[in-house]
């Protein structure tokens, strides 16, 4: 008796453990998995199926998690393309071309394109909004990424709209407890933090972890992020002792599971970094930020805000130690990289430019 299978069932199975994959963080297992459903579904379904959009959206945000982004944005518009060229005007159809278009949107703000994102984020919230018969839940994940792009941008107030929007659906869907909270409430601290408002980051960041513990273990990737969230605002509050425990965990856990050029990993060295400057180490703390800054120039690339602030914190630290002339050349660096993709009055470019102006005249002087 011989044994049959349908390679399309088959594919399908292997999706649905891309995506197991991909809520476990196991990224390269996701991409293997994405990989093998995708030549099947292109085989026997046509590569213009929305299966093989959805497939390749699955498989670019778990590249974009990987960093590598320039790969996963060839996913994510081979996605847009396939959805763009069908008639999506409801059900399942409209539901993955929203995603194919949030997940490009993500992949150009991992990459510091922002304006390029915000013009597919918002193209993915008006079909969306068009929907027939969605919730506001449905909206929350295009809500969210609109906030963190408008986080980074410096648009504090678009983005605290946003994740306030999604906070409400969140707690009518869910209830105020939910650890679906956990992820907004992650975001709002970010957003104080970056407002210059430490206490009101430290709850919200706080209120994360609490949620996070509570429905993973301590070893779980979401309770580490939030560890070294919690700790950015701590060190922001002179904490230090507090939050370099934090930080040095999160640095090692993301190293050993992720590898040393993992986005975690990068961001957590300038957390690092800064907190051991703050402890009176400054060859530590350049050596941690040289590190940070190689990094962040492999995993975003040369013209990412991230860099910018790397560029700026070290400034600091060799203006510090008197080597003003170097100091102003970093500056200049930052300046440039934040000029060119945040908005003119974010306090990361404001800085940026008074450090520059104080280090090449103090330097000129000197």
């Amino acid at each position: 008796m011989t044994t049959t299978y349908d390679p399309v069932e088959l594919a399908v199975a292997l999706h649905r453990e891309a995506l197991s994959a991909r809520d476990a963080h196991r990224y390269p297992q996701a991409v293997a998995l994405c990989r093998r459903a995708l030549d099947l579904f292109e085989t026997h379904a046509g590569s213009a199926h929305p299966d093989v959009a959805n497939v390749l959206s699955l498989l670019g945000g778990a590249k974009d998690e990987l960093g590598a982004h320039a790969a996963a944005e060839a996913d994510h518009r081979r996605a847009v393309a396939i959805m763009a060229a069908l008639p999506c005007g409801h059900g399942v159809l409209l539901w993955l071309a929203v995603q194919a278009r949030l997940g490009l949107g993500a992949n150009l703000r991992w990459q510091g394109r922002y304006p390029e994102a915000r013009d597919e984020l918002r193209v993915a919230l008006d079909l969306a909004e068009a929907a027939p018969g969605r919730a506001e839940v449905d909206l929350v994940p295009i809500w969210n990424e609109l906030g963190v792009l408008g986080k980074f941008a410096g648009h504090f107030d678009e983005a605290e709209s946003f994740y306030l929007r999604a906070q409400a659906a969140l707690v009518a869907a869910f209830g105020p407890d939910a650890p679906q909270l956990a992820g907004v409430c992650h975001n709002l601290a970010g957003l104080a933090h970056s407002r210059g408002r430490f206490v009101e980051g430290e709850t919200h960041a706080r209120r994360s972890l609490t949620l996070h513990r509570r429905a993973f273990p301590d070893d779980h990737p979401a309770v580490v992020a939030d560890e070294a969230h919690l700790a950015v605002l701590l060190q922001a509050q002179g904490k230090l002792a507090e939050a370099e425990p934090l930080l040095r965990r999160a640095v090692s856990y993301f190293t050993d599971r992720r590898g040393p050029e993992n986005y975690d990993v990068v961001v957590n060295l300038h957390n690092l970094a800064a907190v051991r400057a703050g402890l009176g180490y400054p060859d530590e703390a350049e050596a941690l930020y040289e590190r940070a800054l190689t990094g962040k120039l492999r995993v975003l690339g040369p013209r990412h805000p991230e860099v910018g602030l790397t560029l700026n914190n070290l400034a600091v630290l060799v203006a510090d130690r008197g080597d003003l002339a170097r100091a102003a050349e970093l500056a200049g660096r930052a300046r440039a990289v934040l000029a060119a993709t945040v908005a003119p009055d974010h306090p990361a470019l404001v800085t940026a430019t008074t450090n520059l102006a104080t280090f090449a005249a103090a330097a000129r002087e000197g």
